[in-house]
């Protein structure tokens, strides 16, 4: 009988995930034909709150007045959703079930029609007030994505920066491909979040040279606990998953404090 409910479980979940993709592919499809300027700022939120605050905090003290900010929801259940509808800085896309993270980009980016989408993980904020100049230059300068440099080659999307025409053009998607629990049975493949993307773009634009990383330049340790990319944004990793949730949000805060030590007043 659990494994009857299990099967269950995981067909619903995959019912749930196509019929999300099928949204964001639709959506995408319709695309505007001319782009407002400035920049958009993509996160996607399940039951983050105590990150969420900070990081929205931390985006609009260092970024453009102009900077929108778009929280796609996945279905939160602690007090998200209210906090969010109160802020009347961000506007809010909420999804009634957990569609997946990157679904929820998809359908985030197809909401889109500013010239630049900027996505950053729910605990990952910028550190600097330069980082979307900073990221917008790499573009300017023939890259077609920006970003984190964790590991393989591929712009992790807990910093993803990207011209919005181009992802719709494309019709470009965050979705992984392949799941982490089948290589335990011997999968050949898994794509992360966001890393199928960056391939394809690879693949179009003729090369690496296509994507522009921002490497580590200051890690906590030991073990990953965060980073900061390229001086200018940080990450803490395996916050809302994995490994690293009980310490997460200590850590997360303690970084915020280190770099913005302005919002304590707040």
């Amino acid at each position: 009988m659990s494994e009857l409910r299990r099967s269950i479980g995981a067909l619903k979940g995959r019912v749930v995930r196509e019929l999300g993709a099928g949204v964001a592919r639709a959506k995408r499809r319709r695309h505007p034909e001319q782009y407002r300027s400035g920049v958009t700022v993509l996160t996607v939120n399940w039951n983050s709150l105590a990150f969420l605050q900070g990081m929205l905090d931390a985006i609009r003290a260092v970024s453009p007045m102009d900077t929108e900010i778009l929280v796609v929801d996945n279905g939160s259940s602690d007090g998200s959703v209210r906090f969010l509808q109160g802020r009347d800085d961000v506007r809010l896309l909420r999804l009634p079930v957990n569609l997946g993270h990157g679904v929820a980009l998809d359908i985030g980016v197809a909401a889109i029609d500013t010239e630049y989408v900027a996505v950053l993980d729910v605990d990952a904020f910028p550190v600097s007030s330069g980082w979307l100049d900073e990221s917008i230059a790499a573009l300017d300068s023939g890259a077609q994505v920006a970003g984190a440099h964790m590991h393989r080659n591929f712009v992790h999307p807990c910093f993803f920066v990207a011209r919005t025409k181009v992802l719709h053009d494309l019709d470009l998607t965050f979705r992984p491909v392949g799941s982490l629990a089948g290589l335990d049975r011997g999968a050949p493949l898994f794509l992360d979040v966001g890393e199928a993307l960056s391939q394809r773009v690879i693949v179009k634009f003729g090369g690496g040279q296509s994507l522009h990383f921002f490497e580590i330049t200051d890690a906590l340790g030991p073990g990953p606990a965060g980073a900061v990319f390229g001086g200018i944004v940080y990450h803490n990793m395996f916050a809302t998953q994995g490994t690293g949730q009980g310490s997460a949000l200590d850590v997360f805060q303690s970084q915020l404090h280190r770099h913005h030590p302005e919002l304590d007043s707040l």
